[in-house]
């Protein structure tokens, strides 16, 4: 079936970008493996960059109407039971993956994008993709003008991007004694742990772990969920009272910033274009926005017969990536020491530029 841009991956990328072309009357076909609604290992925190995004294409007062919580605060905890609260400086969101990705998927399909779903794109080779129905088995071949990928991993791209050692965990709990305004991260030993609150009175519990932490465990994670409510004491009291809704998820930690040649007549969005330290709480903010450059920049060289700058369009995801990749990183590292993270924290606590300064570093 031709149509002028495949996406493959319907999150909050590749919805984006549907949306956003198919309004301005291109056809647009989405690829998406998995029956929405369906859950997702993700910090589940919107941040400004992404609620900026949402109201330019008229999608943010939809997405009030789902009652995510408004965040409007840091709290780092140490685990010696010092803290640090850095004001946000414009307001995040909590919605879970859950509830978003199918409102923005339902959004794309109004806006007249065609949803093949579930189907699993095999392969991209010179403008087609091949495309297997995973109900009927049924291979077909799209072809289109371009390729926007947003599959969440770079799975198709010809360099694979390196997996780390680390994993990404996350549940939902209810019951729990953080406040409602607040993302809340705790250092433990060697990493840390991050609650946000989202809809419906839940809060979203969301990690990153070594794999040699989670091989000691055996993989149990209920058992490590246990051991590290032990390691940080404001942590254990926040879930003293606490009940799980559902279980635990857990999918590799993507880490690598935006390559340097893409394949031709295919762009990569959100963490297919790269993928920084989720302790930022930017990724859904820098998928949406990637995904809105993408579009805004192939509408303009297709109004205009002019070659797309893909160039100049890769320049800008390395600006919008590079800065807060290298904060991130740092911030959780220092978060997971133990014997500097309280210091840090009274340092910070006592120099508000110096806190403005490194919630600027990591996107706020």
């Amino acid at each position: 079936m031709p149509a002028d841009v495949t996406i493959i991956g319907a999150g909050p990328a590749g919805s984006i970008a549907a949306i956003a072309l198919a309004r301005r009357g291109w056809r647009v076909s989405v690829v998406e493996q998995h029956r929405f609604p369906r859950d997702k290992v993700c910090g589940e925190s919107l941040s400004a960059l992404a609620v900026s995004v949402l109201k330019r294409l008229n999608l943010a007062d939809d997405l009030q109407r789902l009652a995510p919580a408004h965040l409007r605060e840091t709290i780092f905890h140490a685990t010696d039971g010092r803290h640090l609260r850095c004001p946000l400086p414009a307001p995040m969101w909590g919605l879970s993956r859950h509830t978003m990705d199918a409102h923005l998927l339902d959004a794309a399909r109004a806006a007249g994008a065609t949803i093949i779903q579930p189907a699993r794109c095999e392969a991209l080779d010179n403008g087609s993709v091949r495309v297997r129905d995973l109900e009927s088995n049924h291979v077909e071949t799209l072809t289109a003008a371009w390729t926007l990928l947003a599959d969440g991993k770079g799975a198709l791209l010809p360099q694979r991007p390196q997996p780390t050692t680390d994993f990404g965990i996350k549940g939902h709990f209810r019951d729990v004694s953080s406040p409602r305004d607040a993302v809340e991260l705790f250092g433990v030993h060697g990493h840390y742990v991050g609650v946000a609150p989202i809809e419906a009175g839940l809060v979203n519990v969301a990690f990153s772990v070594p794999a040699a932490r989670l091989e000691r465990f055996r993989g149990d994670l209920v058992a490590l969920w246990r051991h590290l409510l032990t390691e940080n004491p404001a942590l254990a009291d926040r879930f003293r009272e606490a009940n799980q809704v559902g279980g635990w998820l857990a999918a590799p930690l993507p880490r690598f910033g935006v390559a340097r040649h893409w394949p031709p007549r295919v762009i990569p969005l959100g963490n297919a274009a790269a993928a920084l330290e989720p302790i930022g709480g930017e990724g859904m903010g820098l998928a949406m926005r990637s995904a809105e450059l993408a579009a805004d920049a192939l509408h303009r060289a297709n109004a205009t017969r002019s070659n797309a700058p893909v160039a100049a369009l890769r320049d800008q995801f390395a600006s919008l990536w590079k800065a807060r990749r290298l904060a991130c990183r740092a911030l959780a590292k220092l978060l997971g020491q133990p014997a500097i993270a309280g210091d840090l924290m009274d340092l910070v606590g006592v120099n508000p530029p110096l806190a403005r300064a490194a919630m600027a570093l990591i996107g706020k």
